[in-house]
């Protein structure tokens, strides 16, 4: 049985051992700030992702927002947590949503009768440039 010797301990483990990063492999067209989902198996213990689309179902759920990349095809996601300077000019009152071109604080809506669009609440604003992402993959599919 554990027993924990200080009650710090178990919140400085999270702090200090919880992933919120992960290196990616990107395609070439993905730019940082980009929502991405899984796309295929990993390689070399990589995810591999692209750019969320919440207008095509087979990109989505997003997992985490591109914050750099190393070369053309590889970079680094982030998964949950505070994200500083990627987003600006948002509204602390409005949930964020993956959006057709990133992070959108309107819910996507289907553009015609009968299409469907994923809605995904990804993260809420903590300031003027800065987001916090929840790691929340749960969607609702909307039809129009």
């Amino acid at each position: 049985m554990l027993h924990l010797i200080n009650a710090l301990t178990l919140a400085r483990g999270d702090q200090r051992y919880l992933r919120y990063t992960q290196e990616v492999a990107c395609l070439s067209s993905d730019s940082v700030g980009d929502l991405v989902c899984i796309r295929d198996f990993p390689t070399n213990g990589k995810w591999r992702v692209q750019k969320a689309d919440p207008f095509d179902k087979s990109k989505m759920p997003a997992v985490g927002v591109l914050i750099s990349k190393s070369t053309p095809t590889v970079g680094k996601i982030q998964v949950i947590g505070p994200l500083v300077d990627v987003y600006t000019g948002l509204d602390y009152t409005k949930p964020c949503f993956v959006g057709a071109s990133g992070v959108t604080q309107t819910p996507p809506s289907p553009a015609l009768p009968g299409d469907i669009v994923c809605v995904q609440n990804v993260a809420f604003v903590t300031a003027e440039n800065g987001v916090f992402l929840t790691g929340n993959t749960l969607m609702i599919k909307k039809r129009g």
